[in-house]
């Protein structure tokens, strides 16, 4: 022990000595290690770290899916849970919970909030109880009952003031009065971002109210996971035979509460994730050696020297593994704040973004992630100062004491150091091709075409309840009234309302058949399906091809009628006019309702950014009944700069409805690939950073290599030999490193770049120009690193270098 403390304060003196080396050491895996620290923080959060419930293990999530090996389980009717909670009574307690928009308009501005209906239970199953008043109880969730509502802490505190007399303080929730009855504790919300709950009707004499529940289970402790699959497949059989068209091609499943809030997909994209920023620290590692071996053969004379005093090997390698230690430490401290601050961009992006993370899934630095931090500080410090350690051998300490201080580097020392800067190389191309095609692949989101002129267009979103407009009627003349304010306006070029917004992921989609076409088992073909009104066209820029559009001819009681664009026609004309054509919406359902098609559009796309282009297919809004809507206004300026003209407007026709999600549309694009960008982020900062510490590594080690080699070039300039010669043996040595470094790290960063984009789908693979411009950056940097301390040695006075120490 006396031994070991003497040699980290001699490696601190050493350290200190040498301030600048010292500085770029600390400073290259500094960067590493915040990499990897930001993203354990984040995987922590995500992945690692329990739910905030009581006994979180016996937390489960049911749902049907799609496929029966699995996936991510889809959300039931209330009929379907008050079904479930029945048949599992013996096993697990059930509850439930439907996200929703709830509109506050209790204070002076109505404003508009997330919530969800929830069953009674649900904060009983998760094992959180009220701060202040009392829980839901069952008459709370029984048809008739007194509207009641729970307040997060959040919305207690801004909309409130936290007003302790909030219990039992009737509030205006979706135009209709409540009795709060409780405030949740701070930081919790469940299941995402929700700041009000509300009880829902759960019964299964009940129809199906319209909204889609996760059924969340907490098994009795003599239960398994097992015995509740097996009754969940005992209701689900029952309810395939009452309604089979329903259920038709889906299967019961349960899985960990944990994947309702990170599902599979999320988890498999931290991992990559991770596995990149452990990529940046292998190179910073690897840059790391490099110059700690530069810096153990520039002290062969003090090593000769102990050694001649009777140190051993074993002492030497021990001192440069504490001075490596040391080091590691130093930059751990410093990549630990570095890594704080990306942890607090990462919150901030989170709180801006539509569909943030719920609050329970934090993303702090905690004592877990000390362990870890300083985890990795060991084996970064073994892993940089292994091979300078290897290096102190007697044998090679004496033949330097033979040859004296004017050698160049050994064959071992060309050797070790080759193979770390073609390892640099390699992984920082791996890293590069996956940068290169998230980049390119989140560029092609923004330019895909979507078939309208996005320019000057102000888009809004609003949610209507039955209690204020029971019926379509009333509905749509609420919409018609806000279309025709909204155009009379000077700043306005038109303007329309529909249940669609082009280029987002909430439209809906709907099954179809031509009418006489019989459904069979197999998948029906499917096409985005949206309610418009009349101005639809005009206001979003699209063509009329064929036929006509929409007018006062389409009237709520006459024919049901449909426009479809050019995608429709490829797929189903068949060469056939496809004007005056009838379509099943629905086949399945008796009830599925007949159009005929009038008319044909440009190519819309109706889908997310990425996604798969299918046919569209368009309604009047007048012929149904549709309780949410978009709000596009083509403005005559800036877009952005009508919204508070728009919310006004509004609140002159109801007080009691707000708006939301007001924006222009690139905020529109930005907000439906917010997962792509986020990614892209962490993989672009992880690649810049490789990057530099690949170049600057390779710039180290040439500059030392040309450095101790200055006499050779001195002597050869000396004798004749022309600059271009010495130059182009220079390169030609580093370039057979490079290229194998390259050659390496295609082999590594095609097959990553391909799983990441399985993960995003709506990212395409690596293409040629992907990887040719990640090869290119690379040498471009090689080149700058390897010929800038050539030419430096090249200018040095022949007679000086041949001086040279």
């Amino acid at each position: 022990m006396t031994a070991l403390l003497y040699e980290l304060r001699h490696a601190l003196r050493s350290i200190a000595a040498r301030p600048a080396s010292s500085a770029l050491v600390i400073g290259v895996l500094a960067a590493g290690l915040a990499c990897v620290i930001f993203m354990l923080a984040i995987v922590n959060g995500l992945v690692l770290r329990p739910l905030p419930f009581a006994v979180p293990e016996q937390l489960l999530h049911a749902g049907v899916h799609g496929d029966s090996a699995g996936g991510g389980l889809d959300p039931l009717t209330n009929r379907d849970l008050a079904g479930i909670r029945r048949d599992l009574a013996a096993k697990a307690e059930v509850a439930g919970v439907a996200r929703s928009t709830i509109n506050l308009s209790d204070l002076d501005r109505p404003e508009r909030t997330n919530g969800a209906f929830v069953s009674a239970n649900l904060f009983r199953v998760l094992g959180v109880a009220p701060s202040l008043g009392r829980d839901f109880s069952a008459d709370d969730e029984r048809a008739g009952a007194q509207a009641t509502a729970m307040l997060s802490y959040e919305l207690w505190k801004t909309r409130y003031g936290g007003d302790p007399a909030i219990v039992g303080r009737q509030v205006r929730i979706n135009a209709q009065l409540a009795s709060v009855i409780g405030v949740m504790p701070e930081h919790f919300s469940y299941p995402r971002r929700e700041t009000i709950w509300l009880p829902a009707t759960l019964s299964e004499s009940t129809e199906p109210d319209g909204r889609s529940y996760w059924v969340v289970l907490r098994r009795h402790a003599d239960a398994s996971d097992l015995a509740i699959g097996a009754a969940l497949d005992g209701w689900f059989a029952e309810a395939a035979r009452a309604e089979p068209e329903r259920f038709r091609g889906l299967h019961p499943g349960i899985e960990p509460l944990a994947y309702m809030a990170v599902d599979r997909a999320t988890r498999t994209m931290a991992g990559a994730m991770l596995a990149a920023v452990f990529i940046v620290l292998l190179v910073a590692c690897a840059n790391a050696a490099n110059l700690l071996l530069t810096r153990t053969l520039g002290r062969r004379q003090e090593f000769a020297v102990r050694i001649a005093l009777g140190a051993s090997r074993k002492r030497l390698a021990t001192h440069l593994l504490a001075e490596s230690l040391l080091l590691s430490l130093i930059a751990t401290a410093i990549a630990w704040m570095l890594a704080n601050a990306g942890v607090s961009w990462q919150r901030t992006l989170f709180r801006q973004a539509e569909f943030a993370p719920p609050l329970w899934l934090s993303f702090d630095l905690d004592g877990a992630l000390v362990v870890l931090a300083l985890g990795a500080a060991l084996v970064t410090a073994f892993l940089t100062g292994l091979l300078p350690a290897l290096s102190v051998g007697e044998a090679a300490i004496a033949g330097d004491l033979r040859d004296g201080a004017h050698t160049v580097a050994g064959r071992s020392f060309a050797r070790v150091s080759a193979a770390l800067v073609v390892a640099e190389v390699a992984l920082s191309c791996a890293l590069l091709i996956c940068v290169g095609t998230l980049v390119r692949g989140i560029a092609a989101l923004d330019r895909a075409p979507l078939g309208i002129d996005e320019s000057h267009l102000l888009t809004a979103r609003l949610a209507l309840f039955t209690s204020t407009y029971p019926s379509g009627a009333d509905q749509l003349r609420l919409y018609e009234r806000l279309g025709d304010r909204l155009r009379a306006e000077a700043d306005v070029v038109d303007a329309t309302v529909a249940t669609v917004l082009p280029g987002t992921f909430y439209n809906e989609t709907r099954d179809l058949l031509p009418l006489g076409a019989v459904p069979g088992d197999a998948a029906l073909p499917t096409t985005k399906y949206g309610a418009v009104d009349d101005h639809f066209l005009a206001a979003y820029g699209v063509r009329l091809r064929q036929g006509r559009f929409f007018d006062s001819r389409d009237r709520t009681d006459g024919e049901r009628v449909a426009v479809v664009d050019q995608n429709f026609v490829e797929r189903y004309s068949h060469d056939a006019p496809i004007l005056g054509r009838r379509f099943r919406l629905d086949p399945r359902d008796p009830h599925g309702a007949t159009v005929m098609v009038v008319g044909v559009v440009d190519a819309l796309k109706l889908d997310a950014p990425g996604e798969t282009v299918r046919s569209s297919l368009l309604v009047p809004l007048r012929q149904g009944v549709y309780r949410v809507a978009s709000i596009a206004v083509r403005a005559r300026a800036d877009a952005m700069a009508f919204a508070p003209r728009l919310n006004g407007i509004m609140h002159e026709l109801d007080a009691d409805t707000p708006l939301y999600w007001v924006r222009d549309y690139p905020a529109v694009i930005r907000s439906v690939t917010f997962d792509e960008r986020t990614v892209a982020q962490s993989f672009g900062i992880s690649g810049i950073v490789a990057l530099i510490l690949a170049g600057a590594g390779l710039y180290g080690v040439m500059a030392f290599s040309v450095g101790q080699r200055t006499r050779e070039v001195g002597l050869r300039r000396a004798l004749g030999a022309p600059a271009a010669h010495v130059l182009r043996e220079v390169v030609g040595r580093a370039g057979r490193q490079i290229a194998l470094g390259l050659g390496l790290g295609l082999a590594v960063g095609i097959p990553f770049a391909r799983r990441l984009t399985d993960t995003l789908p709506s990212i395409e693979a690596s293409d040629p120009l992907i990887v040719g411009g990640a090869m290119l950056v690379l040498i471009a940097a090689a080149t700058v690193a390897v010929i800038v301390p050539v030419r430096r040695a090249l200018r040095i006075d022949p007679m000086t270098a041949l001086r040279h120490e």
